[in-house]
């Protein structure tokens, strides 16, 4: 009997932990939603109430509209574009380069896969000096690609290492028989081998997604005009004061998108960097 106490209270032990975990997390983002949804008067009131009674959807209606200070719709739009261009262009080059580092031997093949790790593990900020004088010389300043090219370089290591995990767990023989099929190399990478590592595309994908919608100093460097101005931009946007009720309304609009993909994925996630992990 009494080692049933013990482990109920371990295990009591253990959710109370959880529960406070959680609520350190999740505080944040509910006082962020709480000021983005109560009356700007019970927003300076003290104490604050965490349990409001009253509720508006002003703020988001107000920096939703055309025109707003605070450029909300047009950063949503380009963060997207951004976004979605650098999960494409990098899960598309990591995953021929994670096939050539996995399946192929070449020479210096582990010296320059070790080359691309340490350049991963290097600030970002030392390559943007470079890297705006490049855009500027090829005139793609304030441009779409002068965002996306950037963020792609510095994901491609990372997506490259999970890729090349799952790749080599993939049967040569399989690959094997699709070639004797009929199949070119590339038909067999797309028929067999990204199919069965979909775990490893899909978590490579959300990662370099969320890093793409959250960046803040390349886009700050890079691009000067309104109408290019991204989601981390248009939170510090403002003309002559702090609005604390928009910024939050519109910091909540900003992270339901990442957070609802990461709800949905967040299986893929755990055994794409778990199971790379392990297999790399």
């Amino acid at each position: 009997m009494r080692g049933r106490e013990v482990q109920l209270v371990r295990t009591l032990a253990v959710y109370v932990c959880y529960a406070v975990i959680i609520v350190v997390i999740m505080f944040p983002i509910y006082t962020m939603f709480l000021a983005s949804v109560i009356p700007r008067v019970d927003l300076w009131a003290r104490p604050l109430c965490f349990i409001p009674w009253s509720f508006t959807i002003k703020n988001y209606v107000e920096i939703l509209s055309p025109g707003h200070e605070i450029p909300i719709r047009v950063a949503l739009f380009n963060s997207a574009i951004v976004a979605s261009g650098t999960t494409i262009t990098t899960l598309f080059l990591g995953s021929l380069a994670a096939y050539a580092f996995g399946r192929l031997r070449f020479p210096r093949r582990q010296m320059i896969l070790s080359s691309l790790l340490s350049v991963y593990m290097l600030p970002a900020m030392l390559f943007l000096i470079p890297i705006y004088v490049i855009m500027r010389e090829l005139r793609l300043l304030n441009t779409f690609p002068s965002l996306i090219i950037p963020y792609s370089v510095w994901t491609l290591p990372f997506v490259i290492i999970i890729l090349k995990a799952f790749f080599e767990t993939v049967p040569a023989e399989i690959e094997e028989a699709a070639l004797i099929d009929g199949c070119s190399r590339i038909e067999s990478i797309w028929r067999v081998i990204l199919p069965l590592s979909t775990p490893g595309l899909v978590a490579a994908a959300i990662y370099t997604f969320i890093g793409a919608w959250n960046e803040f100093l390349t886009p700050l460097v890079l691009t000067s005009r309104l109408v290019m101005i991204t989601t981390a931009l248009g939170l510090y946007t403002t003309t002559y004061q702090v609005e604390v009720a928009h910024l939050a309304a519109a910091g909540f609009v900003a992270t339901v998108p990442v957070v609802v993909l990461t709800i949905l994925f967040q299986k893929y996630i755990v055994k794409g960097i778990i199971e790379g992990a392990m297999k790399g």
